[in-house]
């Protein structure tokens, strides 16, 4: 239905609309009012309107505004005694909480007033005020203005146009843009998306540009304009990556790059050095040639470099650069052995390589370590003393070629700490555990370090199968036999721990475990004889499946194969005993200091296998008296003793006998010969090595 109004009456209603859609707007943030002015929790009504700007103003270097709320005599309810604000309200808020803590209003005069501090952003604040005992409730909005400048870009792509892009960000909350474009012409912008992006195409030289935001307040565009953006257009350099230095015991780096523009933010993207192939990941933001960040993995190398979006879109990174990667062995207190890798980033020889020991406590003991070449990858320090702290630090300068101009490069590894008194830095076992069941006994492991390591006492620990957690099984010197071992449970594994002469100990070595062999019907299965990685080893280990001889009382070496499993069906099939008893001896050879090319034997626990009788049945026979046949005869091998039994049809027994007899000759226990046909049977026997079995069938009788 179309309803016709009088000429005066929309001219009123426009009028009205011109008022309330800006303030719609800008009140827009009414519709989220905190649920406790809508509803208001128990002991609480709502009532006792309060002032405060509906806008205010914050300057491009302050964090915070101050905000103040006032509250005089409310006509409806009269005047308060107590009033307190809370500036910033939400629905994550509960007044009732008991760290709830608002602003106390004073009162001077009439009027309580509150004054609490706001970021830029749109904000509730709510008043509690209390009368007579009952407490009030009310909310007001306000927005808090920023008058930073506007997040924009200012660009060039080709060197005849300009680009601004203002982006889509949490500080670009303002209603219009004005643009001036340096050469008399500015441009408002309104009704705009964001991101928003305009382009102008200039005539001859390009000129320097500025951008401003506003504020669509009650009472217009004239409040909180913000600082001009201001820029000259350029198409941008790549940042230089200058210097790297790993920081906090490899768990952080400190970087330094030139070529960059003040006060620009530059994103810092690592990688983990993989030998020239990087999954890049953002670190942080740097700004003015500087970057410093922690949260690394100190077990691991880092490649960075730094990269900055292309006016055009594209990314502009910088060169890589890649740290040290430095570690150290300690095989007493008096001496430790560095070694570092070259960085990946930037490749090729150093221009200078150093290496510089600093002693803790004393500011004049810098020692330059002297260096063979710059191309050498460890140091080895033999001048340690005991109680003194020390620092290591290696240093690379390198001379690359970047766009055309030379440029230097520092990379400096960690401040790498050797302190073994205080246990900064462990001693490091270099040793080898032979450990194995004897070749006479298999309820005990016997155990031999083979090191040259100068130590004055071993501790051995080890973890049984069932066991998550090494325990310790005793000390002394460098062998010990283990007694506590639960034969054919599983593969036990050692580690050692060595303490030197002034009483440093180490840590716990790299684990050495036992070969453990297991029977799964015809086959063997055995754990694999392997070492550490620190180890050198000299091909694949090689397993000899021994079988023992009761004729001799020894085990003879069967089969010699590399890998984890044999065979044995044949040896069971011609076994002239019920049982076949097997380990392994299992070889390495070894690269050791003091020991070259040396076998290193190591027995595995015994298994027995127990083979079952077995039982011949035939399927017919023909008592027809011809001597061929005549029987139903059961053949064995490997069975103790053994009863059958002989049903017809019906199941009524015809017939019981001992398996190594001769058999059922065909007759009925009337002596009368059973008629021609299928006779079922049931044999119950227990084998030499004594396992019972049963088994079941049918027999043909024929004539």
């Amino acid at each position: 239905m179309k309803i016709n109004l009088p000429k005066k009456v929309k001219r009123y209603i426009g009028a009205i609309l011109a008022i309330l859609i800006p303030l719609l707007s800008i009140n827009a943030t009414a519709q989220n009012k905190p649920s406790v002015c809508v509803t208001p929790p128990p002991g609480y009504l709502l009532g006792g309107d309060f002032g405060t700007a509906t806008e205010t103003c914050i300057g491009a270097n302050e964090a915070t505004k101050p905000i103040n709320a006032t509250n005089a005599t409310v006509t409806s309810i009269g005047q308060f005694s107590s009033v307190s604000y809370y500036f910033g309200m939400t629905d994550d808020v509960d007044i009732t909480a008991p760290g709830f803590s608002p602003v106390v209003a004073s009162l001077n005069g009439g009027i309580f007033k509150g004054t609490g501090t706001l970021p830029a952003g749109n904000h509730w604040i709510l008043q509690i005020g209390e009368r007579g005992g009952q407490k009030y409730l009310d909310c007001n909005s306000i927005r808090v203005l920023s008058e930073a400048e506007p997040v924009a870009d200012i660009y060039t792509c080709d060197g005849t146009s300009v680009t601004i892009e203002i982006k889509d960000v949490p500080e670009n909350v303002h209603d219009r843009y004005i643009i001036d474009w340096g050469i008399g012409v500015e441009e408002t912008i309104e009704n705009f998306t964001l991101p928003y992006v305009q382009t102008r195409t200039y005539g001859g030289t390009l000129a320097q540009v500025s951008i401003k935001g506003q504020y669509q307040v009650t009472s217009g565009f004239d409040k909180c304009t913000t600082d001009p953006k201001v820029e000259t257009p350029s198409q941008g350099v790549a940042p230089v990556l200058s210097s790297l230095k790993t920081t906090e015991g490899g768990k952080g780096v400190r970087l330094g790059f030139r070529n960059y523009t003040l006060g620009t933010e530059y994103e810092v993207q690592y990688a983990e050095d993989n030998g020239g192939s990087y999954n890049w990941v953002k670190l942080g933001t740097a700004k003015d040639g500087e970057f410093e960040a922690g949260g690394l993995d100190e077990n691991k190398k880092y490649c960075f470099r730094i990269v900055v979006e292309g006016y055009c879109g594209a990314i502009v990174p910088s060169n890589i650069v890649c740290g040290f990667g430095l570690s150290s062995t300690q095989s007493s207190s008096s001496d430790v052995s560095l070694y570092w890798d070259f960085p990946t980033a930037p490749g090729g020889v150093p221009q200078q390589l150093s290496l510089n020991r600093f002693t803790q406590g004393c500011d004049s003991c810098l020692d330059p370590l002297s260096l063979n070449s710059k191309l050498d990858t460890g140091f080895s320090d033999n001048n340690l003393e005991c109680g003194k702290v020390y620092s290591y630090v290696v240093t690379a300068r390198y001379a690359v070629q970047i766009n055309g101009r030379t440029e230097y490069i520092i990379i400096e590894s960690e401040d790498y700490e050797v302190d073994p008194m205080n246990g900064n830095i462990k001693i490091i076992p270099n040793g080898v555990i032979n450990a194995g069941y004897t070749s006479t006994d298999d309820s005990m492991i016997k155990l031999v370090v083979f090191s040259e390591q100068d130590a004055s006492n071993y501790t051995f620990f080890h973890k049984a199968p069932d066991e998550k957690d090494f325990i310790r099984i005793g000390s002394g010197p460098n062998t010990f036999d283990d007694i506590s071992v639960v034969p054919n449970s599983g593969s036990y594994c050692y580690k050692y721990q060595v303490e030197d002469a002034c009483g440093i100990e180490s840590d716990l070595s790299p684990e050495f475990c036992t070969v453990f062999l297991s029977a799964n019907g015809n086959t063997l299965d055995w754990t694999d004889y392997s070492f550490p990685d620190n180890v050198l080893t000299s091909g694949p280990a090689e397993y000899i499946v021994e079988m023992w001889d009761s004729d001799i009382g020894a085990f003879l070496p069967a089969y010699r194969t590399t890998d984890l499993s044999q065979g044995v069906g044949e040896m069971i099939y011609q076994a002239t005993t019920p049982t076949l008893k097997f380990r392994i001896r299992a070889e390495q050879d070894l690269d050791l200091p003091g020991f070259t090319d040396f076998t290193f034997p190591s027995y595995s626990n015994t298994v027995t296998i127990e083979i079952p009788a077995n039982v011949y049945i035939p399927s017919a026979f023909t008592p027809n008296g011809d001597g061929m046949n005549d029987n139903f005869e059961i053949r064995s091998k490997f069975l103790d003793s053994g009863t059958i039994t002989i049903y017809d049809r019906w199941g009524s027994v015809i017939f019981e006998g001992d398996v190594d007899g001769s058999g059922w000759n065909g007759t009925i226990r009337s002596g009368e010969m059973a008629p021609s046909g299928s006779y079922g049977y049931r044999i119950n026997g227990v084998s030499l090595a004594g396992e019972e079995f049963s088994k079941s069938g049918s027999v043909s009788l024929l004539k």
